[in-house]
């Protein structure tokens, strides 16, 4: 393979002033933690695409594409794992060679930094890069990037150009009948800022000299446009093809492989908008999946803590809520209509002496009996809904779901707190009371990986939901919780009162360290 260095670029513009130098101050601590000592192993590495966007993906805020050298990438990977970096599993239609996902958390912004890592770059399909072409010591020149005192090597625009050329030959072909081809998108704007300077409007065509595969290109901006010689985007495949082996019939089995590979893909998205839970449709953890479920009194926020837990590890995990309770939040459509029927008519029925335990096991009452009967018949219906949520989160967790539970049932006592419902004739057990039970036994045997009790003061609940709870039943809350911790091994308690984000950053932490 030859080297960029061994060829020169020609008529290309210095690096802009807003990407040379730049000064990150909205970059990741953990990220500067991570380039720090990458430096001083000295990890050959760098920065070699998208170099517009660094500051953005050093907050965490999207993706980086880090070049490595081959030699170096043992040494990459234990600075990597010092900062407790995690690999993950990307969807079998996006796996390419020479390429893994690395992600560096932040706790203290409860975020991570995502790095691709390649310790070769690809061409290809987007669906099918089989071709090696560029690795660490064919960039010419590395720019760099400052934040704190540390240096980040980013790619300079003539590699970058050439890289993003190579790219494009291969992912951006149109029909044929035009010597010319547009460029759209982001395409289009990476090659406008990489090659062109706003302060030469009389410059509208660059020779480029792609080094690495021996091809000079011709690129134009005419018409607010900027265009590519398809002659030399060709050139640029045949020769890449060429140096990889490629056999006679791969411009066919390529297209082939992309198509089939891209239908897979899409119809994994399909059905994990269908379906969520069935399938991975995006990355997993390379160490699995797991359930963390938050517990809790009304007030303490487990809703906006799963809510937020989700929305930050969904960024690139795949990731599922559940919520158990039966409240407002999903769940069956029956167990809900006949939760809405009874808040409606609730004084009615209470009136009709239904809903009142006094007077179960009067001798002869039809409205006891009835009532009884009802509440059990309730009990049932919503021990199976938990039930099919429960083991749904295990098996979910067992495929690499990260599945964040708002609640988790507890059979220690009825009545409350995602518990078995009250027992209305004590002593005296249905069949339906006896399913119930057994239901939640069942449930006891699946436990979370990770349980965070939240807890707090009664004026923090009040607070939050006035009215929600009195004083006795969040204090009862509060003594199960303590019994529950008794019982079970490995909860953890986080203090609610303070702020949502400090919260936040609690449970990401150890969200992440289970992981």
């Amino acid at each position: 393979m030859n080297s960029m260095s061994q060829l020169p670029s020609v008529d290309v513009r210095a690096f802009p002033a807003e990407y040379k130098n730049r000064n990150l101050d909205s970059a990741l601590t953990s990220a500067m933690v991570l380039f720090a000592k990458l430096n001083e192993a000295g990890v050959r590495y760098g920065i070699f695409k998208s170099s517009r966007n660094t500051a953005l993906g050093l907050a965490g805020d999207q993706d980086l594409d880090v070049l490595v050298a081959r030699e170096d990438y043992h040494r990459f990977c234990a600075a990597a794992s010092e900062c407790m970096g995690m690999r993950s599993v990307n969807h079998h239609s996006l796996v390419s060679q020479g390429r893994e996902d690395w992600f560096i958390p932040d706790f203290e912004h409860a975020k991570y930094l995502h790095l691709d890592v390649h310790t070769n770059v690809r061409l290809g399909d987007k669906f099918n890069k089989r071709y090696p072409c560029y690795c660490y010591d064919d960039i010419s020149r590395w720019d760099v990037a400052s934040h704190g005192g540390y240096l980040i090597p980013i790619v300079s625009p003539q590699d970058e150009a050439t890289i993003t050329l190579s790219r494009i030959a291969f992912r951006s072909r149109t029909g044929l009948g035009s010597r010319w081809q547009k460029l759209t998108g982001d395409w289009a704007l990476e090659i406008d800022q990489l090659l062109f300077s706003e302060g030469e409007p009389s410059r509208d065509s660059v020779w480029h000299d792609c080094a690495a595969v021996g091809v000079r290109c011709l690129v134009r901006k005419h018409n607010m446009g900027v265009w590519v010689r398809r002659e030399d985007m060709a050139k640029i495949r045949q020769l890449v093809r060429a140096r990889a082996a490629a056999p006679g019939h791969a411009i066919l089995t390529d297209a082939i492989t992309n198509n089939v590979k891209a239908c897979r893909y899409a119809a994994s998205r399909l059905l994990g908008r269908l379906a969520p839970g069935r399938i991975i449709d995006r990355r997993r953890p390379a160490g699995g999946g797991l359930i963390v479920a938050l517990v809790a009194p009304d007030g303490m926020g487990k809703s906006v803590q799963v809510d937020r837990l989700y929305t930050r590890l969904n960024w690139k995990f795949s990731c599922v809520r559940l919520y158990l309770g039966t409240g407002d939040g999903q769940g069956w459509w029956l167990r809900r209509k006949i939760r809405a029927l009874y808040l409606a008519r609730r004084d009615a029925v209470r009136n009709s002496g239904l809903h009142d335990p006094g007077l179960a096991g009067g001798s002869g009452n039809w409205r006891s009996k009835v009532g009884t009967f009802l509440l059990s018949v309730w009990g049932v219906l919503v021990a199976l809904e938990r039930h099919g949520r429960v083991m749904a989160a295990r098996r979910m967790a067992d495929r690499g779901f990260i599945v964040l539970c708002d609640r988790w049932p507890q059979s220690i006592q009825s009545g409350f707190m995602d518990g078995p419902t009250s027992e209305r004739n004590p002593g005296h057990s249905t069949l339906l009371r006896r399913w119930e039970l057994a239901l939640y036994r069942r449930m006891s045997l699946v436990r979370p990986d990770i349980v965070a009790h939240l807890v707090g003061d009664y004026a923090v609940s009040q607070a939050r939901k006035p009215g929600e709870l009195s004083r006795g039943e969040f204090d009862r809350r509060i003594v199960l919780m303590e019994q529950m911790r008794s019982r079970g091994l490995g909860t953890h308690i986080v203090d609610a009162s303070r702020s949502v984000d400090e919260v936040s950053k609690v449970l990401f932490e150890l969200i992440w360290k289970a992981l």
